[in-house]
């Protein structure tokens, strides 16, 4: 016998299915340094509250990595929640995608559907299912972008080494750890954002703009246009200190910049007294 497959209903956070009345989903999420908090808004929605207050759904968060195949869906009965990966469970871009998942397989009356689902009668919900799912978010933040960290065992103790890298068709900064460098990375965020000072370091040398007389000059006499992360970086550090000096002028101080980026926090000095 040929089972029909039906679909499901879903509440999407664009409001681009209508299949719940009046419902709307409005999360807040924020992403850095490795985690990302989650505040789930559900609105006018009691059937798919009582899911969750019978804990047959749940709050859930998507963290995937397209580039390393990385993804996993953490859950909590509590409106507000925390996800965490690892910086070598990752490697560009992060997406965060929160909402609400079925725990259990469920019996679902078209109750509280739009007339869409009139004649649907009781709709069986398998587990796993996502009842609610708001837009994905991409969680990895343009710094975080610019480093990769690899383990190195030719390095000595407390060692580490950074230079440019342009092998993903971008440019990043490859950062070289000696193996217990490397283990702590993983958890330190001050030792991230020493890392951060190295890359900067190199932003006056791979940054540079050609001029007319450069071998790769476009030869009108007008210079070749910066790169686009110079461009973004410029962006983001004009937003943060309009007077800050930058790469192309003499006084430009690496450490400045990389801290008006990912600034450094008193509560994190801890695991850098051990």
């Amino acid at each position: 016998m040929n089972v029909q497959q039906v679909p499901l209903p879903i509440l999407l956070e664009d409001g681009s299915r209508h299949d719940w009345q009046d419902a709307a989903y409005s999360p807040k999420v924020s992403a850095s340094g490795g985690r990302a908090t989650v505040e789930h808004r559900l609105q006018d929605a009691p059937a798919l509250d009582k899911l969750i207050d019978d804990e047959a759904a749940a709050w859930a968060v998507e963290v995937r990595c397209p580039k390393t195949l990385m993804a996993r869906v953490d859950t909590s009965f509590e409106k507000r929640q925390e996800v965490r990966w690892l910086p070598d469970e990752v490697d560009d871009a992060v997406y965060v995608v929160p909402g609400v998942i079925a725990l259990r397989e469920l019996s679902l009356d078209n109750s509280a559907l739009t007339s869409l689902w009139a004649d649907a009668g009781v709709l069986r919900v398998p587990p796993g299912w996502w009842l609610v799912k708001g837009d994905a978010r991409r969680a990895k933040t343009l710094t975080e972008s610019l480093l990769k960290f690899l383990r190195d065992e030719t390095l000595d103790e407390g060692r580490m080494e950074i230079g440019p890298d342009r092998g993903s068709g971008r440019l990043r900064f490859t950062v070289k750890m000696a193996p217990e460098l490397f283990e702590r990375a993983r958890s330190s965020r001050n030792v991230q954002i020493a890392a951060l000072v190295g890359a900067c370091s190199w932003f006056p040398r791979v940054f540079k703009t050609a001029s007319a007389s450069d071998n790769d000059s476009d030869g009108d006499g007008d210079t070749i246009d910066e790169d686009p992360l110079a461009q973004e970086l410029r962006y983001q550090l004009a937003s943060a200190k309009s007077d800050v000096v930058l790469w192309d002028d003499e006084n430009f101080d690496p450490a400045l910049v990389a801290t008006l980026l990912e600034p450094f926090h008193a509560t994190a000095a801890a695991d850098d007294d051990e």
